[in-house]
């Protein structure tokens, strides 16, 4: 848990240093919310890619599409798509998640045996 914690926070310094534009801001705001809905899992999730997903809805919104990858390297390894859905408050300081939702496949889940 501590090492998927500290990955979203390293990717998320790491793009705040890069850039801060809209889609930077988003994708740092849902890997926030997924790390905080998955406490406990042991995932990853590429916020750079997730970023580069991103498409304008509205003025003030923006929808994300990307994979989480669930217990890397493990046998039990298996990846999830999920959108993410943020609004920009503020004059657009601040990224606010309205919607976070994996598209759960339990078919492609491995048994542990």
């Amino acid at each position: 848990m501590r090492a998927c914690a500290l990955t979203v926070l390293a990717l998320a310094a790491s793009l705040a240093a890069c850039s801060g534009g809209r889609e930077q801001q988003a994708a740092q705001a849902c890997g926030g919310e997924i790390a905080n809905r998955l406490k406990g899992k042991t995932f990853e999730i590429d916020l750079h890619d997730l970023a580069g997903h991103a498409k304008t809805e509205a003025a003030d919104t923006v929808l994300m599409s990307s994979t989480a990858t669930f217990d890397k390297g493990l046998t039990t390894e298996y990846k999830q798509p999920f959108d993410c859905r943020v609004r920009f408050d503020n004059g657009g300081k601040t990224a606010t998640v309205l919607y976070l939702d994996f598209k759960w496949n339990t078919a492609d889940l491995k048994k542990a045996e």
